[in-house]
């Protein structure tokens, strides 16, 4: 008889034991759920950074190929112009990357002539300007050089624009304005020579990605 209060002790002690063993966690219990998600499918901390967010980089970019249209603020023409001159213009289209606007219109922009050379009739003797003789007209090959941001000069490298007068057989019908000078689609000519007038409208392409920042 001594012995059945001692069984009794030994069999509650282990229900004890295993009752204690079988509970779950303290944080489990709180929320089962998250015991089952994986790492990156729990909530994210309010003080964490999302890694996301550090691969979406913020367009600060102009790539290669991108359209850059211009207007001239002063006229120059083949005549006058000589190989690195300087001309000055401005943007007549914002630059416009993924919706958003990276240069504004109006922006300043310089030039540079990279080739000219005035015709023949303009500069030759009277043997050059004899009837029937083949003249050579003039010519100019213009590029955009830099694109001022913020009060700052960017470097660019852009396309370049070949222009070039009519020589006397090539002519085709044209204005004639009060100089004397032949005006067609935008452009006049004047002795075979090419003039570019205030307003002249080109549309260049960079030849390379510029970083803005």
């Amino acid at each position: 008889m001594a012995s059945h209060p001692h069984r009794v002790a030994v069999v509650l002690l282990a229900l004890i034991v295993l009752y204690a063993c079988s509970r779950p966690p303290a944080d489990s219990a709180a929320n089962p759920a998250d015991s089952q998600k994986l790492p990156f499918d729990r909530a994210p901390r309010l003080n964490g950074i999302s890694p996301s967010q550090s691969l979406i980089p913020s367009a600060t970019k102009l790539p290669e190929g991108t359209p850059i249209s211009i207007r001239l603020r002063s006229p120059f023409s083949s005549a006058s112009a000589h190989a690195g001159d300087t001309f000055s213009a401005t943007l007549d289209d914002a630059v416009t990357i993924d919706g958003q606007t990276l240069v504004a219109r109006g922006t300043p922009a310089t030039g540079r002539v990279l080739e000219a050379r005035r015709s023949a009739n303009s500069s030759g003797s009277s043997r050059d300007r004899s009837p029937g003789r083949s003249l050579e007209p003039g010519y100019l090959r213009i590029v955009l050089v830099s694109l001022n941001l913020a009060g700052k000069p960017a470097t660019i490298e852009t396309s370049s624009i070949f222009v070039k007068g009519g020589s006397r057989t090539e002519r085709k019908p044209a204005t004639v304005t009060a100089s004397g000078a032949r005006q067609k689609d935008g452009q006049q000519e004047k002795n075979g020579d090419i003039v570019l007038g205030k307003g002249r409208r080109f549309t260049f392409r960079l030849a390379q990605t510029v970083d803005l920042q």
